[in-house]
């Protein structure tokens, strides 16, 4: 978030103001201290009009902040909620051969 106020020369207020909240909050979400909502993504994209790897960098950031990643099952068929909850179980014990050709048939799928 940072990064797209710089880009933008906004102060840490003005785009408090954009995103309607507080310039504390939005400084302790930059630092760490509170989590990012998900639904801040859909509202910075908005209002900044980011490019595609923008966007991508963004959602990034926000999930790596948050040390989370947020599934919308009520949005997902059934094949995308048993494959997606069937992933969120086995990813941490997943072993590097299985991850890369996970991330191959992703990035094809892309194509």
């Amino acid at each position: 978030m940072k990064k797209i106020r710089e880009k933008e020369n906004d102060s840490l207020r003005q785009m408090a103001v954009k995103l309607g909240i507080s310039a504390a909050f939005l400084s302790a979400m930059e630092v760490g201290r509170k989590t990012i909502p998900s639904n801040y993504i859909e509202k910075i994209n908005a209002i900044y009009h980011l490019s595609n790897d923008e966007l991508a960098q963004l959602e990034m950031s926000i999930y790596e902040t948050n040390k989370k990643v947020p599934l919308e099952l009520e949005k997902m068929n059934e094949a995308q909620k048993d494959v997606s909850l069937l992933f969120a179980r086995k990813i941490k014990t997943a072993d590097n051969d299985l991850l890369k050709k996970l991330k191959e048939a992703l990035l094809n799928e892309e194509n």
